[in-house]
């Protein structure tokens, strides 16, 4: 934990937060994100609860476009934070991405992810992280921009 001493604006001392949310994203004092991938995380698997209800009621092609809408969004929003985490930080959201994987094709539990995944055309989301940002920087560099 980084000491910094209170601020005073207005004559109102504002002391120092473990946390701040901006834009969405919940930052700590450490930058770990930590408290961000556990927030996105579990608002993330309420939504594949919800993809999964509606599996006897869409046909595949639906259903995956109801899994983009409501699951990859949340998993790809400020995905670039992630770069360079380590892998056990974005473990949950793997984890996310691959019960999500499971629920649109009505797999088992535990059927092995990486067919799936395959399947689908998805990437893991330390690749897809990375795809992402290459993808943006090839666009800035040859002046398609985002």
């Amino acid at each position: 934990y980084i000491y910094c001493p209170s601020l005073a604006l207005g004559g109102e001392n504002l002391s120092p937060s473990e946390r701040a949310r901006n834009l969405g994203v919940l930052l700590d004092s450490q930058l770990k994100l930590e408290h961000h991938l556990s927030a996105v995380a579990g608002r993330t698997f309420a939504q594949v609860r919800l993809v999964h209800q509606l599996r006897p009621y869409l046909d595949r092609e639906a259903l995956l476009t109801v899994t983009h809408a409501l699951v990859t969004s949340r998993l790809d929003y400020c995905n670039a934070l992630y770069m360079g985490l380590p892998l056990k930080s974005v473990w949950r959201l793997q984890l996310v991405q691959n019960v999500a994987a499971r629920a649109v094709v009505g797999a088992p539990r535990y059927t092995h992810i990486t067919p799936i995944l395959r399947e689908l055309h998805w990437l893991p989301i330390g690749l897809r992280t990375q795809f992402k940002v290459l993808v943006i920087t090839f666009k800035a560099l040859h002046g398609s921009g985002p």
